[in-house]
């Protein structure tokens, strides 16, 4: 997934929503340069959304808060 198809460029926070709603199918990582990185969702709809390139450490603090959600809400 590139920059290219991301549909729609959100907060973190809008991210992390869309993960507690139960619409994240999957999440990845694209790296901006300069130790920092892209968060991409694909949701359940088919939608690819990201977020602004973050500090890695940001980023991995999110991607982990969106996949303990993602995580979860499949489990029930």
């Amino acid at each position: 997934m590139g920059k290219a198809s991301c549909e729609e460029t959100l907060s973190i926070y809008d991210l992390e929503g869309f993960a507690l709603a139960g619409l994240v199918k999957e999440s990845s990582y694209i790296d901006c340069g300069k130790s920092k990185v892209r968060i991409i969702l694909t949701l359940v709809d088919g939608k690819i959304v990201c977020s602004e390139c973050l500090e890695k450490d940001i980023a991995e603090l999110s991607k982990r808060v969106i996949e303990f959600y993602r995580v979860n809400r499949l489990a029930r």
